[in-house]
Parts: C-alpha cells; structure tokens; sequence
C-alpha cells in the first residue's frame, strides 16, 4: 500500500484498474468453468432409451418399456474430456488477455484523462517570484482541474500582493527610519567641524538628538505593537457615545487651531470590546479628519444600528481626499497618500495600520470611500 502511495497517479490508477480486472475476470472464469462442467456432466447422464419398432400398417409399437435395469449410463468419451481441456485452456487465455488488454486501454484513457493536469505541473513548475503575476490559462473543461487552474491563479495572485506589500513595507520602513538617522549624522558631523563649542551649540545638538531619538522611539514601539497585537485585552461593554464625546472633547483644541468643526450623531448603541484599543482606532480617525483638513472644514461622526447585531460608525471629513489609486494601500504600514505633504503633519504612517488591525482583532470591517461633500469617508462597521 505504501509502494502504491509513492507511484504516478497514472500509473496508480492502472495498476489498481487491472487488479479489479483480474479479480473480475478470474471470478468469471471460474463460474463459467464450473457452469460448463455442470452442464457437460448432464448431457453425458442424459438417459438413453432403445428405439421403438414400427409395424407393417405404421404404428408404433407400445410394448412395456424395458426396467430400470437396462438403461444405459454412457461414460464420458475422450473427446468430451477433451473438449473440456479445451474450453478451460481457452478461457484462461482470454482471461489473460482481457487483462493485459483492459490494462494497456487504462494507462492510455487515464494518459488522455491526465494530459490537462500534466500541464498544469509543467506551467507551476515555471512559477517564481518574477512572474508571480501571470495567470495560467484555464482549460476549457469544467472539471476538477480547471477548478484547481483558477484557485493556483487567485493563490498566486494573494501571493504577489503579498510580495509587492512587502516591497513596498521595506522601502517606506527604510524612508522613515533614514530621515531621523540621517539628521543625527548630519548634526554631529557639523558639530565635530569646531573645536570649541558654546553652551547654546551644546544645547542645540542634545534637543536635535533628543527630538530624533524621540521620533525613532515612536516609530519602533508601534511596529512592535502592531506585531505584539495577538488579542482584544479585557472585554466589557461600550457605550459608543461616551467614546467618542472624550473623543471629540480631548482633540477639540486642534480642531480650533485649524478652524475644523466637529459633530456627533450617536444614538445609544452598545458593542463589546477592549475600551482602550477601540477608543485608538476611532481617536486616530477622528484625528486624520481634522490633521488633512481644510481651514474651515468640519468632522462628523455618525453612529447607527444597522441590524440587530451590527453598528455602523461613519466619520466623514471635509479635508483633501483620497485617490482611488490609493484607497487600497492606505492600510499598510508606512503609507502615505501625499509624501511631502506628510512631513509637515507628525506621524509615520502607522496610524491607519494600526486602526485596521484594531477593527479585524474586533471582527469588524473598515473600508474607505469619497464623502459627498469632498474628502473621506471612513466606513467601520461593529458587532454588537
């Protein structure tokens, strides 16, 4: 069974074909072995009667037949026997040759049958990391290979969106990281060019250090976050309102700087969750709104039931939008919709990351889409 295992599904389904065949044909030549005896011994034990005489006027004549005694029992002639000897050497010959013929028929139909997957392994074969965004062609039959061509193709295209995600993860980790240590290298460097330094030079390169330090600090506890993030924490019951008023109350004084007007439409609606990791996501939401806004824009958040088991959270912005091109990746760590427009807004780019990861550790969804009156629209949706 082991060996069976190891072998070529063509070759499997062969040999396991004749082992079916030979168990069929030997079985049949067998009871037509013993069905041709049986019927052979009866015709040699048929009773042999002696012939009537016929009178002169052509009737037959009714004497008494002769006793019991005198019936003839023949014994089986040579050429009976023989013609047994024959019937069974023929039908072992036949047998044989059913079987070598059914199996050869088999290893050439499974061939046949085959061919479609045996492509199949020659196209994944010539698969790797370059070309992980070609699509195999489908065969045009609807069976099971097919089925298997279009689930490698959606495979390998998660894989190459993997790829690409993690090209991309690299070179913004890399951006990030370089800006704050290229800094630190350039004020040293300057500061090593005098010999002699003021106390006001001295304070100068420690803040410019401590700044960088700071910034490289943040941004390497919320990688280390966003990869430690295994559950929810503590679960209680949430009253959305009560979050999102700390919310709005706590980021009130930025929204005044930049002339944004926040609004909140709850109702009472409760979900269950960890306190603290939901108010993150909908503060660093709330937060974007107002950060790439315009002067004199507006936040509102709209909070509604939509079943009995879910709620739908809505916080919408009046601020500079969010291409289409870039709705897809806005989720991933280190991207940034507008590069040399982020850099006059702290942050490093995680912060949507990280809200993404908080919504799926809850079992919610958060998509993104244009608000009707300009800007962005970020869409949560919560069971309750």
């Amino acid at each position: 069974m082991l060996m069976l295992k190891k072998m070529p599904i063509r070759l499997r389904l062969t040999v396991m074909t004749v082992a079916l065949l030979t168990v069929c044909c030997v079985g049949l030549t067998l009871i037509l072995n013993l069905s041709a005896d049986t019927m052979a011994a009866r015709i040699d034990a048929a009773t042999v009667l002696p012939a009537k005489e016929i009178s002169d006027n052509g009737q037959v004549d009714e004497s008494p037949q002769l006793p019991s005694s005198s019936i003839i029992t023949p014994v089986p002639s040579d050429d009976s026997e023989q013609a047994r000897m024959d019937f069974k050497i023929k039908s072992i010959i036949y047998m044989i040759l059913i079987i070598v013929g059914g199996g050869f028929l088999t290893n050439y139909i499974s061939g046949k049958a085959l061919k479609p997957l045996h492509t199949l392994n020659g196209q994944v074969k010539n698969i790797n990391v370059h070309n992980l965004s070609e699509t195999l062609a489908v065969p045009p039959t609807k069976d099971e290979i097919a089925e298997l061509t279009v689930t490698f193709n959606e495979m390998t295209d998660k894989l190459n969106n993997a790829f690409m995600m993690q090209g991309r993860f690299s070179a913004n980790a890399a951006h990030e990281l370089r800006t704050p240590l290229a800094v630190l290298q350039t004020k040293v460097d300057v500061f090593k060019k005098k010999r002699d330094h003021t106390i006001e030079e001295y304070n100068a390169l420690i803040s410019v250090i401590e700044k960088q330090t700071y910034r490289l600090r943040g941004l390497v506890g919320n990688l280390l976050e966003m990869t430690n993030m295994k559950d929810n924490g503590e679960q209680s019951s949430i009253y959305l309102k009560d979050i999102f008023e700390d919310i709005i109350s706590e980021l009130s004084h930025i929204a005044k700087d930049k002339h944004v007007t926040l609004s909140l439409d709850c109702n009472n609606s409760i979900v269950t969750g960890n306190t603290d990791l939901l108010y993150r996501a909908f503060y660093n939401l709330v937060e974007n709104g107002i950060k790439y806004n315009i002067d004199g824009g507006s936040v509102e958040v709209n909070v509604y039931r939509l079943s009995k088991e879910q709620v739908s959270i809505k916080i919408k912005d009046t601020g500079i939008g969010i291409t289409d091109n870039n709705k897809k990746n806005i989720f991933e760590p280190f991207y940034r919709v507008d590069k040399s427009r982020s850099r006059q807004v702290a942050g490093a780019g995680l912060g949507l990351s990280i809200v993404d990861s908080i919504i799926k550790k809850h079992k919610g969804t958060l998509t993104v889409t244009n608000n009707e009156n300009g800007g962005t629209c970020f869409n949560v949706i919560l069971t309750i």
